[in-house]
């Protein structure tokens, strides 16, 4: 099978708008997401909506109490992870702005960042404003 069979294959699993427009909407979780990750998700966007957390600001997100005081490696480690978590924010707002709060995609991103953080201050301490 040549690279036009292959194409011609792959469109005709597409069937009509509606239907895809089904098939990418995220699954729904019966009951909503759980209750410490919904908590988390309220305050986290409540610091964006506050101003506190500047979406593309990795800076935003650091104590600079706990920051000032940490080695240069360690800056630099909370940095990086300043950037990804900023990252997974974002995503986690626009689910939640698309109207997708209680879906399995929501539960999975924001336990995702929630365990992240908590394991990442572990080593490090409570260098996030979150």
């Amino acid at each position: 099978m040549g690279i036009s069979g292959d194409e011609k294959q792959q469109k005709s699993v597409f069937i009509d708008k509606a239907h895809q427009k089904e098939l990418n909407t995220p699954l729904a979780v019966q009951g909503g997401i759980k209750p410490e990750n919904k908590n988390f998700l309220e305050f986290v966007l409540d610091l964006v909506k506050s101003g506190k957390i500047d979406l593309f600001v990795p800076h935003s997100l650091i104590n600079d109490e706990i920051y000032n005081s940490l080695s240069e490696k360690q800056q630099g480690e909370v940095d990086l992870e300043a950037v990804n978590t900023l990252s997974a924010i974002r995503k986690i707002k626009d689910l939640y702005e698309a109207g997708y709060v209680d879906s399995y995609q929501m539960e999975n991103l924001v336990d995702k960042l929630r365990v992240t953080k908590e394991k990442f201050e572990e080593s490090i301490g409570d260098v996030f404003i979150i």
